[in-house]
């Protein structure tokens, strides 16, 4: 077992496998968008410390491997929580609508609306515009300005 010390405190006992409570917390705060510091004063008592000492101290506990890699893991599970819920909320407004679709005793308009609305979010309707431009020299559009002019009016000679 060792000691955790920070700024010559002593935090807490840990075995070398396990993080203490504080370092758990500093690596949630961290992965939930707080800035290194600002994670450290939140799980730490940052009372007496100068601004510089709760800098660097944030900035070893980050490069800590057992932190490093728990504020990787939980980004990683938000990520994960957040993509199943946004595909379960996209799941239940296609749901939704094709329900409103299907509904006989919806007005005719809702109905097409709503099928309207299916064919959006399946990516039948393209409302789109493709511009494509090519980048050529002023002596070309002259050139085939001529042939074109040539077309147009050698009918007439």
């Amino acid at each position: 077992m060792t000691q955790e010390k920070s700024n010559g405190n002593v935090l807490g006992m840990t075995n070398g496998d396990t993080m203490t409570p504080k370092q758990s917390a500093f690596a949630g705060f961290v992965a939930e968008g707080d800035s290194l510091s600002e994670a450290y004063r939140k799980a730490y008592n940052t009372a007496k410390m100068s601004e510089n000492v709760v800098n660097n101290e944030a900035s070893a506990l980050a490069k800590n491997p057992k932190v490093k890699d728990a504020i990787e893991a939980l980004k990683s599970q938000s990520r994960s929580a957040h993509n199943s819920h946004q595909k379960l909320s996209n799941d239940w407004i296609v749901q939704k609508l094709q329900d409103e679709a299907m509904n006989d005793r919806n007005p005719a308009a809702t109905r097409v609306r709503a099928l309207e609305l299916l064919g959006k979010t399946g990516g039948l309707f393209d409302d789109s515009t493709h511009v494509t431009f090519e980048h050529r020299s002023p002596e070309d559009v002259e050139i085939e300005l001529m042939e074109k002019l040539g077309m147009l009016f050698g009918a007439e000679a």
